[in-house]
């Protein structure tokens, strides 16, 4: 049975009905989740195409989890839906932004991560959503941005997923400046609900928790190859090796997806202070060349069967056999 909004014996707010708006690969993945818990889902995106691929395509994504590299080598991966059939049952696709928003204890905003966009679109849920907590899921956007789009800050937060959703279980709460204290404990409830491990942020920081720690290995790594000092490769391949994982910094990027990244960094570099700070010339030609990361079959590796994952890759690069 699904989830219904409530209150707790101390007065707090549970998060029953949830929408997504952006219906793009995380969007799908926050939706998936979510309805996994138990709860209805709403969602959302103003390209009819995407809309239109989101439901089937997150149950396609369900039923090949299992046998996905990515999700069998994690050790602290979510468990498999059992039922992917009953979870996809519990999201529905809507084209009106107003309706898909209409019946929501929370919305969570999955677009790109431009600040217009969404300033945009914030301004629209303020209108249509007046009873609903207010989040988005930027992974370098402070909500302190999105203020001005609307009349009540109180209920304004970041609640930031990481991709892929079921592979890594976390996620981050970061209120605006004004978001009430009854609401972020409200939304790591709701995390924690999700079987997500869920950090709030004290104050506001750039890139959160870890993107404000992924950056500066991203950015390192992306120099390190830019300046001809290596490949990607031979970076991933000494990360592994040395931090005992099972991908490098360029093989997490390819998840993430190289646009995002692009995104995400030009963010970073419009509030920089170091003249180094700029776009990566690798990054670019990639895209460029349509080479997107994982969804697109070809970033800094071939998907998704990519490289790093035969154990043999990285005695390539001299590993001691084992």
């Amino acid at each position: 049975m699904d989830q219904g909004a409530g209150e707790r014996a101390d007065g707090g707010t549970e998060i029953g009905a949830v929408a997504v708006v952006g219906a793009g690969t995380m969007g799908r993945q926050i939706a998936a989740v979510v309805a996994a818990s138990g709860r209805g889902v709403t969602i959302h995106d103003a390209d009819a195409t995407t809309l239109a691929g989101a439901v089937p395509r997150l149950r396609e994504e369900m039923v090949s989890l299992p046998a996905a590299p990515a999700y069998r080598h994690h050790p602290y991966r979510l468990p498999t839906p059992a039922d992917p059939d009953a979870v996809a049952a519990r999201v529905r696709a809507v084209a009106s932004l107003a309706e898909a928003v209409a019946d929501a204890d929370l919305v969570i905003e999955a677009v790109r991560e431009e600040i217009g966009v969404k300033r945009a679109l914030f301004s629209e849920l303020d209108r249509l959503a007046p009873g609903a907590i207010l989040a988005t899921n930027s992974s370098s956007l402070p909500s302190s941005l999105l203020v001005p789009a609307v009349t009540d800050p109180g209920r304004l937060l970041n609640l930031h997923f990481f991709a892929p959703v079921w592979v890594r279980p976390m996620a981050e709460v970061m209120g605006c400046g004004a978001t009430r204290p009854e609401t972020l404990a409200a939304v790591a409830r709701f995390g924690r609900s999700l079987g997500l491990a869920t950090a709030t942020v004290r104050g506001e920081s750039k890139g959160f928790i870890i993107n404000r720690v992924w950056r500066a290995v991203k950015r390192e790594a992306l120099r390190v190859v830019d300046e001809g000092h290596a490949d990607p490769a031979d970076v991933d391949r000494l990360w592994m090796l040395f931090f005992g994982t099972g991908v490098g910094p360029f093989g997490i990027m390819d998840m993430v997806g190289l646009d995002v990244v692009a995104d995400i960094e030009a963010s970073y570099a419009a509030v920089a202070t170091d003249p180094e700070d700029r776009a990566s010339a690798t990054l670019h030609r990639l895209i460029a060349a349509g080479a997107h990361g994982e969804k697109s079959g070809r970033g800094f590796y071939r998907h998704p069967d990519a490289e790093y994952l035969d154990p043999e890759w990285l005695r390539e690069g001299g590993a001691p056999p084992g």
